[in-house]
């Protein structure tokens, strides 16, 4: 059995918006919403993946401010464990900072419209519960 590929993901926040794209049409579970984030390369925390994962899908830097949850969850096309770290745009960075499309700022009602893999949902209602 394959074990599970480890996520890092970075849910970044800035002035009450979050950070949001949509998954490309050549990858599982394609066209839903998505957090920046990928797998982790061998020896790298989710921490640092989330911080690393987000700089080169987005072109932003973060700082990571703390662990959100950590889910294990079976696809079809495999298993998966996200580890979720809520971040905050580095220093100098303005508020709602342009990022690389796909990739935009939206507000936390929008995100309730959205539609997210599966094993996003626990985090969804955690972030969903300030709305």
């Amino acid at each position: 059995m394959t074990p599970a590929v480890r996520i890092g993901i970075a849910v970044v926040e800035s002035a009450g918006k979050i950070l949001v794209g949509q998954r490309a049409a050549d990858v599982p579970l394609p066209g839903l919403a998505e957090f920046p984030g990928g797998k982790c390369e061998i020896d790298e925390t989710p921490r640092s993946c989330a911080v690393r994962e987000c700089q080169e899908e987005t072109g932003l830097i973060i700082i990571p401010r703390d662990h959100l949850a950590t889910i294990e969850h079976s696809y079809p096309h495999g298993d998966v464990e996200l580890h979720f770290w809520r971040c905050g745009l580095g220093p100098g960075l303005p508020d709602h900072a342009i990022a690389e499309s796909p990739f935009r700022w939206i507000s936390f009602e929008e995100l309730a419209s959205l539609q997210f893999p599966e094993a996003n949902r626990a985090v969804l209602k955690q972030l969903l519960r300030r709305v």
